[in-house]
């Protein structure tokens, strides 16, 4: 097991000090960078800066951290990457207005997600 690989699991840990997410945000593994992207105690500023990494599964990490600015919902909604784009369109908080532009999303899985979302307006499934 490499160092990387248990900071990867202390930064997935609910029990990792805030402190210790915050160092571990900046690390040079990318899946480190995404298991902190995930861990619901990691603080809004460090989700923000990890918004815009340039792994596409750091960013849908963040997509789906229940403590993501809406802010960053929204920005996140127009990421290059279709997986980003899904889990937005799955996630609960992502404000309605963001549900109708993608529903016009050019991916199918993004569409069908929001088409699953409990907060898309019924008006825009029968467009």
């Amino acid at each position: 097991m490499t160092i990387a690989t248990i900071q990867e699991f202390a930064a997935k840990s609910p029990k990792t000090p805030v402190d210790v997410l915050i160092m571990l945000s900046t690390h040079d593994d990318h899946y480190v960078r995404e298991a902190v992207a995930e861990n619901p105690n990691t603080p809004v500023d460090i989700l923000v800066k990890l918004s815009i990494d340039k792994h596409w599964y750091v960013r849908r990490n963040v997509a789906e951290n229940p403590n993501t600015p809406v802010d960053v919902l929204v920005k996140l909604s127009y990421d290059n990457d279709n997986d980003v784009r899904w889990t937005i369109a799955k996630n609960p908080n992502t404000p309605v207005d963001v549900l109708v532009n993608l529903a016009n999303d050019k991916d199918y899985d993004v569409r069908l997600a929001v088409e699953k979302n409990p907060n898309t307006p019924a008006d825009i499934l029968t467009d």
